[in-house]
């Protein structure tokens, strides 16, 4: 019997995930360690996999440039207490980053629940007065 290495185990566990988003309608194109997944109809994702843990599930937007800083804190901070199950962030790049992480192996029932429960904070974002104002 063969040992897999660890890039093989990465890519058989990112594969399980890959197939469940493109079972859902996903185009997948795929990193290292990530599948950058994009849909027709909803939020782009990018899956990235945390060997041991689980995967870190992002969404990415550009911020308008000209936003002041103190009202985009007041906004993140007001989808972060409305929000059930992600967080929304800043990142180094001055993009909103909006993740959550589904932890242990992969399991056909949990992503999907936490598929569903993304949409569900999704909806949140989308119905904020303020998204449309200060994303790109």
């Amino acid at each position: 019997m063969s040992e897999i290495s660890i890039s093989d185990s990465v890519a058989h566990s990112l594969a399980r995930y890959r197939n469940h988003l493109e079972f859902n309608g996903y185009h997948i194109e795929e990193g290292d360690d990530l599948l950058v997944c994009r849909h027709p109809r909803k939020q782009n994702l990018f899956v990235k996999f945390i060997s041991g843990r689980g995967v870190l599930v992002r969404i990415i937007y550009s911020l308008e440039p000209n936003v002041k800083r103190i009202d985009l804190l007041e906004y993140m901070n007001q989808l972060n207490s409305e929000f059930l199950f992600m967080k929304v962030y800043i990142d180094e790049d001055n993009d909103l980053c909006i993740e959550t992480f589904c932890e242990g192996d992969y399991d056909r029932t949990n992503f999907s629940i936490l598929l569903d429960n993304i949409e569900y904070d999704m909806e949140i974002f989308g119905n904020n007065k303020l998204t449309r104002e200060y994303l790109q």
